[in-house]
């Protein structure tokens, strides 16, 4: 026996002398699943799509510290919570978004470390066009759609992953430097009571909220700051003006400023 145990280790010492000691198992990856709308795969005007989004961001932040996460985006822009669930815009071998999340969760237990949901602005964009009746329809899918969204994705992923969703800037506040400025404090509140929903369906799952509306300073007329071409403007219009194209192209998406910005907030919670 003894003999046995002596030549089993001299055979150990020359073969890793030698380098050709059998290698080790390749760590086996991890994931970031990101989920939602145009933000989810960073979409900003004249570009499209781009790998400069919150997501983008975020994950090479993650992925600093964690070499093998993996990040795999399945958002789709223009979703709202009833195509995220049923489907009907971007196409997906499980016939939904929502369907492509749960069955990657439930065929990768214990491995996806972060899941990021934001979604639910395209539910109420028409308003924005004076359509009250489609505005309305939106708003009673997003407040029942919504906090299925979430509860189903921690369902099916357990506690394994890190959630988090985000509550949304407001791109209104770009009326101030057109002239309207009624508008825009108008627009405040509106998108308070559209983040008390996002922030009600999280509270459902135990999702952790990034507080996209706080880093954008929505609430602060109050602060002043000087933006060319624009002069001086209160901070929660110049963030709309400079992190987001909406006063120059009138489009909401953010800029790559913003989408960092956007990032900050999530890697604050995650």
């Amino acid at each position: 026996m003894r003999r046995a145990c002596v030549s089993l280790l001299i055979s150990l010492a020359v073969l890793a002398a030698s380098g050709t000691m059998p290698a080790r198992a390749a760590t086996e990856p991890t994931y970031y699943l990101a989920l939602g709308d145009s933000g989810a795969v960073g979409f900003q005007h004249g570009k499209g799509p781009t790998d400069e989004g919150y997501v983008d961001v975020l994950h090479a932040a993650l992925r600093a510290d964690q070499p093998e996460l993996k990040l795999v985006k399945l958002g789709c822009a223009g979703e709202t919570t009833t195509t995220m669930i049923q489907g009907g815009i971007c196409e997906y071998p499980e016939g939904s978004q929502l369907n492509a999340a749960l069955a990657f969760l439930k065929a990768h237990p214990g491995r996806v470390r972060y899941v990021t949901l934001s979604v639910g602005v395209n539910n109420t964009a028409c308003l924005l066009g004076g359509d009250l009746a489609c505005g309305l329809r939106g708003t009673a899918a997003l407040l029942t759609e919504l906090p299925s969204i979430t509860s189903r994705l921690k369902e099916a992923g357990g506690d394994a992953p890190r959630y988090a969703s985000m509550t949304y800037y407001d791109p209104g506040l770009a009326s101030w430097v057109k002239g309207d400025q009624l508008t825009a404090l108008a627009s405040v509140p509106l998108l308070d009571a559209f983040n008390f929903v996002q922030r009600a369906a999280a509270a459902v799952a135990g999702f952790r909220v990034a507080d996209v509306n706080e880093t954008f300073q929505t609430h602060d007329f109050g602060a002043k700051v000087t933006l060319d071409p624009y002069g001086s403007i209160p901070v929660n219009v110049a963030r709309i003006c400079a992190w987001t194209s909406q006063c120059t192209d009138n489009d909401g998406h953010a800029t790559t400023e913003g989408y960092r910005r956007m990032a900050g907030a999530f890697r604050a919670v995650l």
